[in-house]
């Protein structure tokens, strides 16, 4: 899938949710996106889970339980409801590519938990974090 473009704004949740990553190869690029989570909390603007592995072949034709990677690039994300992160890898999400986003507030940059791995932040301006 690819998400680019677009404004997401005034959500309850997550602007942007990424669940059970099936394959991969998505790319989430040239977003803006602010005020979320204005009923949770939870997370932030950006917020991805993969409890459930698949067997695919989107990674490069062969079968595999091993998604292609997910890439984030050049977004505004803006964690400014109860900031916790603005890029919000939870549950086992694997096999992101984060990078030349701007991630302003959040209370870290990003987070990575519960089993997630193979997941970078690179070339990315983290602004206001912690605040």
């Amino acid at each position: 899938s690819t998400v680019s473009g677009n404004v997401f704004f005034n959500g309850p949740r997550a602007g942007i949710n990424a669940n059970d990553g099936f394959g991969g190869g998505d790319e989430i690029s040239h977003n803006l996106v602010f005020s979320t989570c204005r009923e949770s909390g939870d997370h932030g603007p950006f917020n991805s889970w993969d409890r459930q592995p698949f067997l695919t072949t989107v990674r490069d034709g062969s079968a595999s339980m091993t998604m292609a990677w997910r890439e984030i690039h050049h977004n505004f994300f803006i964690d400014n409801y109860s900031p916790q992160e603005d890029v919000d890898n939870d549950d086992g999400s694997a096999y992101y590519k984060t990078h030349h986003n701007f991630l302003v507030y959040g209370g870290q940059g990003m987070k990575n938990d519960f089993g997630g791995h193979d997941n970078h932040h690179y070339s990315n301006v983290y602004a206001y974090v912690g605040r």
